[in-house]
């Protein structure tokens, strides 16, 4: 009688379990579909992880000439979510070569960028919370690419001579800078002698898991079309600043990226660069390339976002819960609808214990 009501109390459970996540997966679908018929947006997609399980949720296209929807496995660029990557890359690197994130970078740069006083006491661990004082952008990256394509042709040469010659200011200060996570992907690849793509391979795609997730876009198959205004975007060649924002992944993918460091907390890579390290303000502050989302001052959810000329994305996970989430829009300046949403269904749906 006791393994009876064991069995019935454990059907049960699953049962309300089951109930459960029908009515978020509803409820998510069908804030899904409200922002796919209110905003002038292509395609979407949502992927969720609860307990490891992966749910997609999409509406509109992928490929909106051929009508294509997405599916989890339909290819994106993810932007700057590419920093988190960045920032892992750099520690491992880092952490193998037995050198701190707190050394002066100059020691692996040339001899032009170290005579520099303005760069020769950056960081390592500068670069990837976004204190180094580094701008957003080169001044000289201007001249070396066309619309569609504005890193293409910046080499680092180009980004040498500008740190040659760069005045910095307000060093240890907060100011997002695309260039200083760039340069952090230039210095894993100084200081480990092997190209980006070698590194992520390495460190990341390899044991993390990840089947489809490179810095090359598909030339074919299952990718989706990323769209300015009305015209088609090509996927960027970020170059030698491929470390800011250069990543092609998919839904599947980037859940299984955020299923592996909810899992690992605790392993000291991961804690190193999940650690805070700047307070923006009392809900905000930054790691090693996540920002983090405070909550009755305890850390709530780590996340990022990323945009390109073709794709807006964002990506959380919760340490605690262990629920993670990625949405991509394939059009460009949509930040704020795939930010809205996913603060939303972070701090709802996805808050459960």
């Amino acid at each position: 009688m006791k393994r009876l009501y064991i069995f019935l109390f454990a059907l049960s459970m699953m049962t309300l379990s089951a109930s459960a996540q029908m009515s978020w997966s509803k409820s998510i679908q069908t804030k899904v579909d409200d922002v796919f018929k209110s905003k002038p947006i292509p395609g979407i997609i949502v992927g969720v992880s609860i307990n490891g399980r992966h749910s997609f949720f999409t509406a509109g296209f992928a490929d909106k000439e051929n009508r294509i929807p997405f599916t989890q496995t339909t290819q994106f660029e993810i932007g700057s979510i590419t920093k988190t990557f960045t920032a892992y890359l750099l520690e491992a690197v880092l952490e193998k070569k037995k050198v701190l994130d707190t050394t002066s970078l100059t020691r692996f740069l040339p001899d032009s960028i170290a005579a520099n006083k303005s760069i020769s006491t950056i960081q390592f661990i500068q670069l990837l919370n976004h204190t180094s004082g580094l701008p957003r952008l080169p001044d000289n990256l201007s001249t070396k690419g066309n619309f569609f394509q504005p890193y293409a042709n910046y080499r680092k040469e180009d980004l040498y001579y500008y740190l040659s010659k760069a005045k910095i200011k307000n060093t240890g200060k907060d100011n997002y800078s695309n260039l200083g996570l760039g340069l952090a992907g230039v210095l894993a690849e100084n200081i480990s002698g092997k190209p980006y793509e070698v590194l992520l391979k390495k460190y990341i795609s390899k044991p993390f898991k990840l089947k489809n997730t490179g810095i090359y876009a598909a030339e074919k198959s299952n990718k989706a079309v990323g769209y300015f205004d009305k015209q088609i975007a090509p996927y960027w060649d970020m170059s030698v600043l491929v470390g800011a924002g250069g990543i092609k992944s998919d839904a599947t993918d980037m859940l299984t990226y955020l299923d592996y460091i909810v899992e690992h907390t605790s392993k000291p890579l991961i804690a190193s660069v999940l650690q805070k390290t700047v307070m923006i303000d009392n809900n905000t502050h930054i790691a090693k390339g996540w920002h983090i989302n405070d909550k009755n001052n305890e850390t709530h959810f780590f996340w990022h976002n990323g945009g390109t000329y073709g794709f807006s994305t964002f990506c959380a996970f919760n340490p605690k819960n262990k629920n993670c989430i990625i949405i991509a829009i394939n059009s460009f300046s949509k930040n704020l609808i795939v930010d809205q949403l996913g603060f939303e269904l972070m701090g709802t749906l996805l808050d459960q214990k």
